[in-house]
């Protein structure tokens, strides 16, 4: 099987799944948008949120980038495709997290570390799937969108025509 080549980010790259943007950390990611990576002591999580931005963007407060792994010590994802499941290893925190997101919900700029992967790729902008939840007792993220600019212009349009 061939290897997907991945280009990185640059000021006037597209974001879209035809033509991958792939960033090897998720420091790389964050410094791309302008954002500081959310850390615990040493250990850098797989996020950061536009509100804590350099710049902040009143319109992008809802809105994370998020570098998932499918699998890792602390969390268990799994990608279907245009959906991804977040699983937290321990059962506690499943509830808090799902908790968490049904009373403040965010829309996910999302780069996926695929198993065995070098590096996290842009696999589309995810909002929670609030029926899946009920169903599934798990956070449930889908994707709403596919491409975006690095304005964020689509992002900001479809939270003033989606509520989240």
């Amino acid at each position: 099987m061939a290897k997907k080549l991945c280009k990185t980010s640059g000021p006037t790259s597209i974001y879209n799944l035809k033509s991958p943007i792939c960033f090897h950390t998720i420091k790389d990611g964050c410094v791309a948008f302008g954002l500081r990576p959310i850390q615990s002591g040493w250990l850098i999580k797989a996020g950061a949120r536009f509100k804590n931005a350099l710049t902040p963007n009143p319109k992008l407060e809802d809105v994370t980038l998020w570098f998932p792994q499918e699998r890792n010590i602390y969390w268990c994802n799994t990608s279907h495709g245009k959906k991804i499941i977040e699983i937290p290893k321990s059962p506690d925190k499943n509830f808090k997290q799902i908790v968490k997101y049904l009373i403040k919900p965010e829309l996910r700029i999302t780069f996926l570390k695929k198993r065995g992967a070098p590096d996290y790729e842009f696999v589309g902008v995810y909002a929670l799937d609030k029926p899946a939840i009920y169903r599934q007792e798990k956070c449930v993220w889908k994707r709403v969108m596919t491409t975006f600019h690095p304005d964020l212009r689509e992002i900001i349009v479809y939270l003033s025509k989606n509520k989240l």
